[in-house]
């Protein structure tokens, strides 16, 4: 039995990412804002007692990141998988700020969000990473990250695009850092999924499709992947 570590994981992406990881007998600890709002949660808890541990965290503070630690190390002494799925459409969540209206404020707290608290949370969680088997940093990503194929503006603001790809720059860095501890870090485009996420409610992909796909990848990584931009297919992206 796996020990999964889920952050954003009451909803999307992250719902999914449990629910896949549950029928495959993992033990799973979910971690979310305002956890006691999700009935999903709240179900399936029902039907994994043993397996599934729900906990409350906001990623961006470090008491709470402590917090959760301590609340692990009384269940195992070791993560084997964490999945940094927590993340922000933008620092309003209403409004993508474009050029000429720009709040600095909500662009700050997309880059604490989605790149800081990421690399802040894997920092906390190493002493159990390192006694984890086969341990692995996974990192949701975006495309919207991706330099190389920005054209124009597009449809990500600035705040999405700039902390993915800050996102992505601290997986490289982590994965040569972690690799003398034989720790994988790698960074998912996860696909335009259809989610409850702002801006995501007609995209064309399942999220049980590609949570399938990204599992199927997860276990076919080696430490000669570590620091990679895969997409949900395992093919290596452009940084």
């Amino acid at each position: 039995m796996r020990n999964i570590l889920i952050t954003g994981g009451s909803r999307g992406i992250g719902l999914e990412f449990t629910k896949q990881f549950l029928k495959k007998g993992d033990r799973v600890f979910v971690a979310s804002r305002k956890p006691e709002k999700s009935t999903e949660l709240r179900e399936l808890k029902e039907h994994y007692k043993k397996q599934l541990n729900i906990e409350q965290l906001d990623v961006s503070n470090e008491i709470s990141r402590s917090q959760l630690y301590e609340k692990i190390t009384k269940v195992t002494d070791r993560i084997d998988v964490l999945i940094n799925n927590a993340g922000i459409a933008s620092g309003n969540e209403k409004f993508r700020y474009q050029f000429g209206k720009l709040n600095q404020e909500d662009l700050c707290r997309s880059l604490l969000i989605n790149a800081i608290s990421p690399l802040m949370l894997s920092e906390k969680l190493f002493p159990l990473l390192r006694k984890g088997k086969n341990p692995i940093v996974v990192n949701i990503s975006s495309i919207s990250g991706c330099i190389s194929s920005k054209k124009g503006n597009g449809s990500t603001g600035y705040g999405y695009s700039s902390s993915k790809a800050a996102l992505n720059m601290y997986t490289k860095m982590l994965s040569l850092e972690l690799k003398k501890e034989k720790i994988i870090v790698i960074s998912f485009h996860p696909g335009w999924v259809r989610t409850t996420m702002l801006y995501c409610e007609n995209a064309p992909l399942e999220p049980q499709v590609s949570i399938k796909g990204m599992i199927a990848v997860i276990e076919s990584l080696n430490l000669q992947d570590s620091g990679k931009f895969l997409d949900w297919q395992g093919n290596e992206l452009p940084w």
